[in-house]
């Protein structure tokens, strides 16, 4: 039975060893379909800072392009100066790498819009005055600092909208997340509570 329980111990270990690397999204809500909230309002799990005047943003069918996965989009349209800024705060691992992805679209060609994508304080991807385009796979690589992250996206758009679908954020690193660190903890303590155990059988035998 302890040689049981300590094999299953050990497979457990291995297997949490490995989970930072198995590319799990981290982003909750990533597709923005859990719920198609009034316009002007963050979908669930995220916030939404709007423009401090004409704040044009919305969660749904793109106008255009519609949703890259369907039902919805997120939809940037600020029609004044400032952006509207949707964002996520994660669980990261500092010094560990993720990769961050998204699929992108811009229904119009002008000189009015914007539209950029931020992993805390450092800048992924910065359109101004963009042409227009379809969704568009954009891949990035960043690091994390800190053991939260925030990930935002800020845009605007007089005419027009930016659609963003499909936001992923994955760890390409093997250091383990926090809640990994604490189930290996358990099981090599679970490993050391079968040896301690198979010893003193041992010694009871002589």
């Amino acid at each position: 039975m302890r040689k049981l329980f300590a094999g299953a111990a050990f497979a457990a270990i291995m297997a949490l060893a490995g989970q930072a690397s198995a590319g799990v999204n981290i982003v909750a809500n990533p597709n923005f379909d859990l719920n198609t909230p009034p316009g002007g309002t963050a979908p669930l799990d995220w916030t939404l800072n709007n423009a401090s005047s004409g704040s044009d943003f919305f969660v749904g069918p793109g106008p255009t392009f519609g949703p890259f996965s369907a039902p919805n989009s997120a939809n940037f349209g600020a029609t004044g100066s400032d952006d509207d800024i949707l964002s996520q705060v994660l669980s990261t691992t500092p010094g560990a790498t993720y990769t961050i992805s998204f699929e992108l679209a811009h229904d119009s060609t002008n000189s009015a819009n914007d539209f950029s994508a931020w992993w805390g304080a450092t800048s992924l991807l910065n359109l101004v005055n963009a042409s227009g385009f379809g969704y568009t796979l954009e891949t990035f690589t960043a690091t994390a600092t800190s053991s939260l992250t925030v990930l935002s996206f800020h845009g605007r758009e007089v005419p027009a909208w930016y659609d963003l679908d499909n936001v992923s954020v994955t760890s390409t690193s093997t250091v383990p997340e926090a809640s990994t660190w604490a189930m290996m903890v358990l099981g090599f303590a679970g490993l050391g509570f079968a040896g301690f155990g198979a010893r003193r059988a041992a010694i009871a035998a002589i």
